[in-house]
């Protein structure tokens, strides 16, 4: 580091970093937490690469220090495929201690996905996810809050607001501007499945 400081006005006292993995391997997640570590406070591996990731145990060990919670996008095909249970087994065999639930692609119906975030919390501390990851599908402000509370109520330690990779869906429009306006919502009734990152808190358990 150098040796004089330099204010840039950067704190590390609010907020959470929650860091994406593409299917990075135990070096090259060795050199990020040597560069970076002490920035990093959740690590989420994307989408569905824990399942085919060779040496995920090792990876996880490398990881240890820090929560590791699996994509939502693979939450959902369990969930399409009926595999909960053996879902929940073998996130606790691997030591796992965060859960994401989402509902960005596939339908999950409201009320279910609630009971699901109640379920889940009981063994493990739940990241859910609101929105579509459909550019195309757009909800009124008031529903977004709506169903932060109802998930933070069910159990969710944190709420994060989808908007894809890029932020081209969810809270961003496609061109990447973050929504400001209340727009009409498309699609159904606010009771459904919400169809489209800031985190609200919730105590951890």
């Amino acid at each position: 580091m150098p040796g004089f400081e330099l204010d840039l006005g950067i704190r590390r006292d609010g907020g959470i970093t929650h860091v994406l993995d593409k299917g990075l391997g135990v070096r090259a997640w060795e050199d990020v937490l040597e560069t970076s570590g002490d920035y990093i406070d959740i690590v989420k591996l994307g989408w569905g690469t824990a399942f085919v990731t060779r040496g995920l145990e090792r990876k996880l060990e490398v990881l240890r220090d820090k929560p590791v919670v699996i994509g939502g996008t693979f939450f959902e095909v369990v969930y399409a495929r009926e595999r909960l249970d053996e879902y929940k087994r073998w996130l606790a065999g691997l030591g796992l201690t965060h859960v994401e639930i989402s509902d960005g692609t596939v339908e999950i119906p409201r009320e279910r996905k609630l009971e699901l975030i109640e379920e889940f919390a009981r063994d493990f501390t739940v990241l859910s996810e609101v929105g579509s990851k459909d550019s195309d599908v757009v909800y009124a402000p008031y529903e977004w809050v709506e169903w932060i509370k109802e998930e933070k109520d069910a159990g969710a330690w944190k709420v994060i607001t989808e908007a894809r990779e890029g932020g081209t869906a969810g809270i961003f429009r496609p061109s990447g501007e973050m929504r400001r306006r209340r727009r009409r919502r498309r699609g159904s009734s606010s009771s459904s499945a919400p169809r489209s990152t800031s985190a609200t808190s919730r105590p951890t358990k």
